[in-house]
């Protein structure tokens, strides 16, 4: 019985911490953007995230303060990606939003709603 615990919880683990994941990447922001109805002004910003499974939370900081913490999803992408990179398009607002953020070496895409 102690046998067979053992090996089902080496098995278990290693999954659990396989799904947890962070980042973080550096941006300039030369416009004002919105990122699930959090306005971004212009300047540069730390971007990090955490997550567990396809939830995630990010947060943004400027010149060391918190801007804005949101969740998102995470996304798995086809391949890793070479650099960082933001896709941008109009919310329904017609304001300039951030819709999702790719991190340099990671198959995961962030993505907000």
């Amino acid at each position: 019985m102690l046998i067979t615990l053992s090996i089902l919880f080496t098995a278990v683990i290693p999954t659990l911490v396989a799904q947890e994941e962070s980042g973080s990447a550096k941006f300039v922001v030369v416009k004002t953007l919105f990122i699930s109805g959090n306005e971004i002004k212009p300047g540069s910003y730390s971007v990090k995230w955490e997550s567990t499974g396809s939830e995630a939370t990010v947060i943004f900081i400027n010149q060391g303060k918190q801007i804005a913490k949101m969740p998102a999803k995470l996304v798995e992408a086809d391949k890793k990606v070479d650099f960082d990179s933001v896709t941008i398009a109009k919310d329904s607002a017609g304001r300039d939003a951030v819709k999702n953020i790719q991190f340099e070496g990671k198959k995961a895409r962030i993505v907000f709603e």
